[in-house]
């Protein structure tokens, strides 16, 4: 990767570090690497290369829940998980793609079958294909007939412990685990917990002494207690969070991230599963929910992140739902950006500093007057490379930090 220096003038620079637009800024880049973000005369060194952008610059988003394979408005996304490899492979590259282009440059990948999400991350990273840089967790766990278990379940302390140092051994980023049911499977409970105290804590434990953090797929009840309770790193989706469920979080500080495109979005599992009619019974049900209960979140400070759950491109509305529901459009772009990237525990990741890398969005608007200017990014850079444009294009490029 070329080691020049690169003044990016702009619009306007949003770092994500102090939630504001500074007009007039330029970003500095070397190598891949944020160098200073400020104004030209002060931060632009002699001789440096400038790249005059129109638009107004951002950190890159941060999917913190989706999947490489499913496309929830065709339905059956259980189905779609166990289909042949070649198949889902074929549909991935594709969903990465648009994934890159909605201005998402890291994204965190919550299950896949056969290995499939290994695979993309190391060659997104290669250069073979063009798409965010992804952190896996393999085949998600969950007991045999839970949701979530498609390709086969697992219980017990001991095969639990054995299945968390088999997927890090694979190469695991972090471990998802299943602590409901879903929205988007039948006769499944949102609110039991699928596993005791015990097998999550066993979970847990084996992870943080291989170095790793437990996320957990929850909406409510016993399986949020649970899991919160027995150190879970985050919990996903939250859709009927109870007041004991908020209270839990925010005293164990607790990650929620949420995934509304999937829920509330015409495109998602309401047009996937419209001929589901238990399905679409708790989509409504928990429609509301979500929409009643999100100033609870707020108020109780509890740090919220967001994904798209698989709706690849509609990272934007996640950001418009945040602040129809009470979020500021810089809380909503910071969930967007600072907050993902202290989710996976990466300083330079969804921040433009010294020391981040330089994974940037364009967007004609600032979206800080009108959070609607994040759904169509007119750039995204990753490590300081052009890496998607509107008209479609996408390149693919080697990471200063390929995986093996």
């Amino acid at each position: 990767m070329s080691k020049e220096t690169v003044v990016y003038r702009a619009a306007g620079v949003f770092d994500g570090v102090n939630g504001q637009m500074v007009r007039g800024a330029v970003l500095v880049v070397r190598g891949g690497v944020v160098e200073a973000v400020g104004r030209e005369a002060e931060v632009a060194p002699p001789g440096a290369r400038v790249n005059d952008l129109v638009g107004y610059l951002v950190p890159g988003f941060v999917d913190a829940h989706t999947h490489v394979t499913i496309r929830p408005g065709e339905g059956r996304q259980h189905w779609q998980l166990v289909q042949p490899p070649a198949w889902q492979a074929i549909r991935g590259v594709a969903n990465v793609e648009r994934m890159l282009r909605s201005g998402v440059t890291t994204a965190r990948i919550m299950t896949e079958d056969h290995g499939i999400d290994y695979q993309f991350r190391d060659a997104i990273a290669r250069g073979e294909i063009a798409g965010p840089r992804l952190l896996v967790a393999g085949l998600g766990m969950s007991p045999p007939g839970g949701h979530g278990s498609a390709s086969g379940g697992v219980a017990g302390v001991g095969p639990l412990r054995e299945g968390v140092r088999k997927r890090v051994a694979d190469g695991a980023d972090h471990i998802k685990i299943f602590t409901t049911g879903g929205v988007s499977s039948s006769g499944t409970s949102l609110m039991q917990s699928n596993y005791s105290a015990e097998e999550i804590d066993a979970i847990v434990d084996e992870a943080r002494s291989l170095g790793r953090v437990v996320s957990a797929h929850a909406h409510g009840g016993a399986g949020v207690t649970l899991a919160v309770q027995n150190g879970i790193h985050s919990i996903e989706h939250g859709a009927l969070l109870s007041d004991e469920n908020v209270a839990e979080m925010a005293a164990a500080g607790t990650w929620l991230t949420l995934t509304h495109s999937i829920l509330c979005h015409p495109d998602g599992i309401e047009r996937g599963d419209a001929g589901d009619a238990s399905i679409i019974a708790k989509v409504m049900e928990a429609r509301a929910a979500v929409s009643q209960g999100a100033h609870r979140l707020r108020e109780a400070g509890i740090r919220v992140a967001v994904g798209t759950d698989s709706m690849h491109g509609y990272i934007s509305f996640e950001a418009e739902w945040l602040v129809e529901h009470g979020w500021t459009a810089a809380e909503a772009l910071l969930a967007l950006t600072r907050n993902g990237g202290e989710l996976i525990g990466d300083p330079t990741v969804g921040v433009l500093r010294p020391g981040a890398r330089a994974d940037f969005v364009e967007l004609d608007g600032d979206p800080l007057a009108d959070i609607a200017s994040l759904a169509a990014p007119r750039r995204v850079y990753r490590e300081g490379v052009l890496a998607a444009e509107r008209d479609g294009s996408v390149r693919a490029f080697q990471s200063r930090e390929p995986a093996a």
